[in-house]
């Protein structure tokens, strides 16, 4: 098994976080770079990074990184502070799970691959499933409510869902979700946004603060899709057959559990 963590790296030094970023790039971009090299480079930790996101404004970065299971939350903020310098403060968070968090596409070996080739001059593809990309964290203030928010999700998608394809019917035209990590301890989790060309930051906010219903503060960041890593593997589809089938797991694990009452409380009817 393996660790999850979920970095943000709020930038302090944008010059000196640029040239850091620079010097890597440099690296990645040697002739003679190849995926098997650059899995090797010792800066890595011997850790992998799953992806990363930077904001329009440059003054976020983020990336989800795969760790041994053996290694504690302090020791890889440690490591994180350590690769990062002085340059960014680091909050880092532990995956408990996921909506569309495809693991066999989200490897490190699809994300050095996409380095590389943006490093030599190949551009990075970004992502594929809609023009513009968000990142929505969201920090819990109303526990009751957020769990909320959960159950009528999944109470809609048994009634109007018959398919995975019709979870994108959750959302407004054109728009829709490729990623949820919901977050150790229950009080934060992010999602990313996909929306048209031209959506409004401020129809988005909207949008996300009505879905949540009071539950969380939600603070979103228009990402740089170009300039981010691995991110054309995250999938709109990959979402929507996750929050199908935790739908229609939900319903069986209630209907039973409804079942199991009921038939504890009945009371016998007498032989005749």
């Amino acid at each position: 098994m393996e660790n999850l963590y979920f970095v943000e790296h709020f930038v302090k030094d944008k010059a000196g976080w640029e040239s850091s970023m620079g010097k890597r790039v440099e690296i990645m971009g040697a002739e003679d770079m190849t995926i098997d090299k650059a899995m090797k480079q010792d800066e890595w930790g011997g850790h992998e990074v799953l992806f990363t996101v930077h904001n329009t404004e440059g003054t976020l970065t983020c990336c989800l990184w795969k760790t041994s299971s053996t290694m504690p939350l302090s020791e890889f903020q440690e490591f994180i502070d350590k690769f990062t310098g002085a340059f960014t403060t680091n909050k880092v968070y532990v995956v408990e799970g996921g909506l569309g968090l495809n693991l066999k596409k989200l490897d490190f070996r699809g994300y050095l691959r996409d380095f590389i080739n943006t490093a030599q001059g190949r551009n990075s593809p970004g992502f594929l499933d809609a023009s513009m990309l968000w990142m929505c964290h969201h920090h819990v203030t109303d526990a009751s409510k957020w769990d909320g928010v959960s159950e009528r999700l999944i109470k809609t998608i048994n009634e109007k869902c018959t398919t995975p394809s019709d979870c994108k019917t959750l959302f407004n035209p054109g728009c829709g979700s490729p990623l949820t990590l919901f977050f150790s301890g229950g009080s934060d989790a992010v999602c990313f946004e996909a929306t048209p060309a031209g959506y409004k930051m401020e129809d988005l906010q909207k949008d996300v603060d009505e879905w949540t219903d009071g539950s969380a503060i939600n603070t979103l960041y228009p990402i740089n899709d170009g300039e981010s890593l691995n991110v054309m593997n995250l999938s709109l589809d990959h979402w929507c057959q996750d929050v199908f089938a935790w739908a229609k797991q939900s319903q069986e694990v209630t209907t039973k559990a409804v079942h199991a009452t009921v038939t504890s409380e009945t009371i016998p009817i007498a032989s005749q």
